[in-house]
Order: C-alpha cells, then structure tokens, then sequence
C-alpha cells in the first residue's frame, strides 16, 4: 500500500456498515475526509467515463451534484478550453476540501463551490449547459425533485449525466441493508421524464475498482444521459 492508502485504511478501520454509510451520505471531520480520498480513489474510473459521456466543448459551463472532496476536478478542466465549474455538496467538510484542492481555480473563478442540496441549489435558472451526477442519487431525500431542480438550472438543450451503480451491484456492497436508496433502469427513466426531461438513454458500465482499503468485485453502473428542450 502506498502511504496515502495506509491513512484511509486506518482511518476507516473497524468501521461498521451503518457508519460507513451515513459518513457516505454526510461525510464529516477527519473520518469523513478519509471517506472523501477513498471515494475519489476507488471511483476515478467511473468519473473519468461519466464526464467523458457528458462530451464537454470549449466555454461550457458545468455543474456537479455530489462534487466531493473535488479531487478530479483539475482533469476536468482540462477536457477543452475554458471550462467554468460549479459543484455542490450536502457536507460542508468536502466542500472545505473541495476549496482547498481547488484554491487557485477558485481564486480565478473557474471553480465555484457551494454547500447546497440537490433540492435548493443556489443557482439562478438556465445557467449551466451541463451537469453530472456520480454516485450521489443514492443519497437525494426524493429522486424525481433533484431532478427537476437540475433541469431548472440547466440552460435550453442542456444535458445530464448520472452514473450509478446497478440494484445487482449494490446487493455487494457492505451497507446494502442499512437504507442504501438504488435505482433500476426503469425508475430512472421515468424520474428524469416526470422531471421534465425530453430524452434518456441509459447503458450499462462495468469497472474494477482498485480499493486501496480492501479488494472488491467489478461494480455494474448504468450511465444515465438525459437532455432538456
């Protein structure tokens, strides 16, 4: 193990399910920070295809729902020119990270980043030409309305991505049991059309994720693309 993998690893050591999944869903203080690198971990290559569907073009403008503790945002800058990102998260500790990763594109206002949940984000209508959602679905207090907030803030033809994982997948997890909210391929569907959404379409991505606390299986997710007129 690496160095940085050793301080996830003890720091997330003898964690039960149950807390995993609420450090999950609000990461906080310093195990929430070790939840934050391992999620930015395990899941860089799930992050790297989602934003390669969202297709980014020079000048767009990007919002991300669940940023994180923002470590891949430096790569997602540099997908085409002069990008401007907006990302926001329930936890005010990752927003935190997010700022410290990210200073000097904050500091340049390339970068905004806002505690907010995907019910009342801060944002004025029609601002955004693109959005992204990784793994954060799971965790939204009502699917069908962090939707339609999404879209509210996306500009005339704007797009969304969402990645998450499969039921099969979640079935796998070690919190499975402990109220993890997943979707299948139906439900998104219809949530993105009751949402306001014109068009979905929905493939399935499988990826080995290299864990640096323990060994896990392949993780099936659906891509969800969906687009406003």
């Amino acid at each position: 193990m690496t160095s940085r993998s050793d301080a996830i690893h003890d720091a997330l050591a003898g964690l039960d399910a149950g807390a995993l999944l609420s450090q999950l869903c609000y990461p906080t203080g310093a195990i929430g920070h070790a939840v934050g690198d391992m999620m930015e971990h395990v899941n860089a290559a799930v992050i790297d295809t989602a934003y390669s569907k969202l297709d980014l073009q020079e000048n767009q403008r990007i919002l991300e729902v669940g940023v994180g503790n923002g470590g891949h945002l430096a790569s997602v800058l540099t997908r085409a020119p002069r990008l401007r990102l907006a990302g926001v998260d329930v936890s005010p500790t990752m927003i935190a990270a997010a700022r410290s990763r990210n200073a000097v594109f904050v500091e340049y206002g390339q970068v905004l980043l806002e505690t907010a949940s995907v019910a009342a984000m801060p944002f004025p209508c029609a601002v955004f030409d693109k959005a992204i959602a990784i793994n954060a679905v799971y965790f939204w207090p009502d699917l069908t309305a962090g939707l339609r907030e999404i879209r509210r803030v996306l500009c005339e033809n704007g797009v969304l991505v969402i990645a998450a994982m499969t039921p099969e997948t979640s079935l796998t997890m070690p919190f499975a049991e402990h109220g993890f909210q997943v979707y299948g391929q139906t439900a998104l569907r219809n949530a993105c059309f009751d949402a306001g959404f014109n068009y979905v379409q929905i493939e399935r991505y499988t990826d080995r994720p290299s864990n640096p606390v323990k060994p896990q299986p392949a993780r099936e997710f659906f891509l969800v693309q969906t687009s406003r007129m």
